[in-house]
């Protein structure tokens, strides 16, 4: 006679887990099991399902089918009917779940904002640079006779460095500059 081993399931003492990983890991299997569960129901029976589990500290999980949204919708809803087999369903989680998305909208929104606002600081500092710096460009505008010696020194290497920058220009595109003058090369 052969001895094999039959697995027995172990009966679990229902209380709560105080170790936050392994909290964490039997959390994620048992809202697996029953969204599996869930799932099935739908596929054998065809019922519309809707299930929001809400762990502490964390992001809601959610499945339903068609859709949870329109679940709670037809269930909660503005125009829901009341039902006999549910009479007044709990509320309070339904609003758990639409106060964990308007939650998470609204910290996508204030980071959304945040960088909204960075941008347009950004903007605006960017423009007052670019106001200085052309307020600093403007003196070589007016008359050369009102010059100071700074700006007639700082005229003077601007265009040396244009006429500079002319030369080499011409001489990569095939021509050349004696005396002032341009010549095809």
């Amino acid at each position: 006679m052969s001895t094999r081993r039959i697995k027995v399931r172990k009966s679990v003492r229902l209380c709560e887990i105080e170790n936050q990983n392994i909290q964490q890991v039997t959390f994620s299997k048992r809202r697996n099991g029953v969204f599996k569960k869930a799932n099935e129901l739908v596929a054998m029976t065809g019922a519309e399902v809707g299930i929001i589990v809400c762990p502490q500290g964390s992001k809601p999980y959610s499945f339903g089918h068609p859709n949870v949204n329109e679940i709670i919708n037809k269930y909660v809803g503005e125009k829901r009917s009341p039902s006999p087999s549910s009479p007044g369903i709990d509320d309070k989680y339904v609003q758990m779940f639409r106060k964990a998305n308007s939650r998470e909208l609204n910290t996508r929104l204030n980071s959304l904002q945040d960088q909204l606002d960075f941008a347009l600081n950004l903007k605006s500092k960017l423009k007052q640079m670019n106001k200085k710096v052309e307020s600093q460009q403007e003196w070589f505008k007016g008359p050369i006779e009102k010059m100071n010696y700074i700006e007639a020194s700082m005229l003077k290497e601007g265009l040396e460095d244009l006429l500079l920058k002319v030369k080499n220009y011409g001489t990569e595109h095939g021509y050349g500059y004696e005396n002032g003058k341009w010549k095809a090369e």
